[in-house]
């Protein structure tokens, strides 16, 4: 039997003899065979262990690969990002800088790392900037920034600084970010808001020329509307009759081309706002009846207002806007209605518990409009065409102003026409149905005042334009009113303190002292009786935001020129201290 190399130098360690060898020659022989096993595991474990290791080889040279690769394409990302890639350690100091950095600030990268940010980032005077950057001055993880600084050759950029901290078990060892030039996104900032102040600049001067030439439109109106009023109160003959009618129609009608033109102007600018009140329908559809049904016979055309019997008399909603797209639409129709009728329909269309859904309709036999014409008639100062202009007259206005004021309120207005067949205006609306309403109180503010005699009652009127003193003394004359005149708002001031009155009409414009500081004079006085007195703001001025301006001072209202006569005696008689208590 050959035995293994290392039982043979066991046994020489022994000196058995032969005999003693051939007993134990089964168990030397298990001992062998032992030995040989553990060779031939060594030699399979040498084996692995050479496969594992070139393995083990092949893969660390793949990772040193994949890593050189993965540096190499960061290097390169980082070497073409025009934004600047930065790391800082955790006091703040460059530790890496991409080339970006170069070409923003002039310094080169090697005089840049290990050093602090802040010998770098420093504005024109020389300060240094950009604290937050700094590790321990950070309150948060992340953070971004904008700021000017000075570059190395003097010139000033705007720069936005995004970071975030670099954190190893719960310590902070740096902030790692970005910084990008913006100086052009801020010229396109600075340019648009330039862009944008003259814009504000250019609507605040149109408002203000609109507001002045209202004023001085207005103004005259104020007293030929004022004085054709007081003609037609005096029973004039049958053949002056005539005359005043024509001469009160158009006044009017100029009135009503300048109210479009700036109500136009107020939705617009978005200055205008609705309203949500209750107000009686049979008053607007009864006013609608009176105003125009005489336009109507004058032509020979029947005009009929239909309305659903379920309907209720009093809703909410601004009822001065939906009176004016009512009034807009009949009288469009009277005006382009050579025969037959117009017709003004309210149903209801659907209910819920607290709103009613009301579908309108304006139907006339007139001209009618063409297909390819329909969409035009809504934009502004637009016509039909240029023939209907001249023949009808009209500033264009009514139906754009209409489709604005429904869209405002959440509706559409809609035509159906055809040509030489008339047309069909309509829209849905929802209004609010009526929680409270003392109809008789209501029917006594909407019924037309008797103009009976306001006597006991003392008045000042601060105006300086001399028809419209004239216009407010015929009327104040007729109601037996006491009255007193300023001429400006400084007299108006020295009038009121001098005096007791129980109601003050104030217009705004006025040379020495407009009524705007006449008013504040007047609240601001010690004496209670000047500061609960009732002032009312008189005046012809478009601005959209007079409204709320004299409320703001310390008015009470705001009674538009030229004013309606039975709007001013209703203010007046509200305020008279026995008419108002009974």
């Amino acid at each position: 039997m050959k035995l293994h190399r290392l039982l043979k130098r066991q046994l020489s360690k022994f000196d058995f003899e032969s005999e003693t060898l051939r007993k134990i020659e089964g168990f030397l022989g298990h001992v062998n065979s032992a030995y040989l096993d553990f060779d031939s595991d060594i030699k399979h474990l040498e084996n692995i262990l050479e496969e594992s290791s070139k393995e083990l080889f092949e893969a660390n040279n793949k990772l040193k690969n994949n890593v050189r690769n993965v540096t190499d394409t960061l290097e390169m990302v980082t070497t073409n990002l025009s934004e600047v890639v930065f790391r800082t350690d955790r006091h703040g100091r460059w530790t890496y800088l991409n080339p970006a950095w170069e070409n923003l600030t002039g310094y080169t990268i090697d005089e840049s790392l290990n050093k602090p940010y802040s010998d770098f980032f420093r504005n024109s005077e020389g300060i240094a900037l950009l604290d937050y950057i700094k590790p321990e001055s950070l309150r948060r993880d992340e953070f971004e920034g904008e700021l000017q600084f000075v570059s190395k050759n003097g010139m000033e950029s705007w720069i936005e600084v995004r970071g975030r901290l670099i954190k190893k078990d719960g310590e902070i060892e740096g902030v790692v970010g970005t910084i990008m030039d913006i100086s052009n996104l801020k010229e396109t900032q600075v340019e648009l808001q330039y862009s944008r102040d003259k814009e504000k600049m250019a609507n605040k001067a149109k408002d203000n020329f609109l507001s002045t030439m209202s004023h001085e439109i207005r103004t005259p109106l104020n007293a030929i509307i004022g004085i054709s009023h007081l003609l037609l109160m005096e029973d004039p003959k049958d053949e002056q009759l005539e005359s005043l009618q024509a001469l009160k129609y158009s006044s009017e009608h100029l009135l009503n081309l300048v109210n479009d033109i700036l109500d136009f102007n107020k939705i617009e600018s978005g200055a205008l706002e609705l309203e949500e009140e209750e107000f009686s329908l049979d008053h607007i559809l009864n006013g609608i009846q009176a105003t125009l049904n005489q336009k109507a016979e004058e032509k020979r055309l029947k005009f009929t207002i239909k309305k659903d019997d379920l309907l209720p008399s009093v809703v909410k909603g601004d009822s001065t806007r939906f009176a004016q797209i009512l009034t807009n639409l009949v009288n469009n129709a009277i005006k382009f209605t050579k025969e037959g009728k117009v017709t003004l329909d309210l149903e209801i269309k659907e209910k819920t518990d607290d709103q009613i859904c009301l579908t309108v309709k304006v139907e006339d036999t007139g001209i009618g409009i063409a297909k390819d014409k329909q969409a035009d008639i809504f934009k502004s100062f637009t016509q039909a065409s240029s023939a209907t202009t001249r023949k009808y007259g009209g500033s264009g206005l009514g139906l754009a102003i209409c489709k604005r004021l429904l869209e405002l309120m959440g509706s559409e207005l809609k035509v159906q026409s055809e040509l030489g067949k008339g047309s069909i205006f309509y829209f849905d609306l929802w209004v609010g149905k009526s929680e409270k309403f003392n109809s008789e109180s209501q029917a006594h503010r909407m019924a037309m005042p008797s103009f009976s005699g306001l006597q006991g009652m003392k008045i000042l009127v601060v105006e300086d334009h001399k028809m419209n003193i004239l216009v407010i003394q015929r009327f104040f004359n007729k109601w037996e009113l006491d009255y007193d005149i300023a001429e400006n708002g400084q007299i108006g001031v020295d009038m009121a303190s001098a005096n007791e009155y129980d109601l003050i009409l104030m217009d705004l414009q006025m040379p020495v002292m407009n009524g705007y500081d006449a008013a504040r004079l007047i609240r601001s006085s010690e004496k209670d009786q000047e500061k609960s007195i009732p002032i009312y703001a008189l005046s012809a001025s478009a601005a959209a935001d007079v409204k709320k301006e004299v409320l703001e001072i310390g008015m009470n209202g705001h009674i538009s020129k030229p004013f309606n006569p039975t709007d001013l005696y209703q203010t007046l008689k509200n305020h008279h201290p026995r008419l108002s208590k009974s």
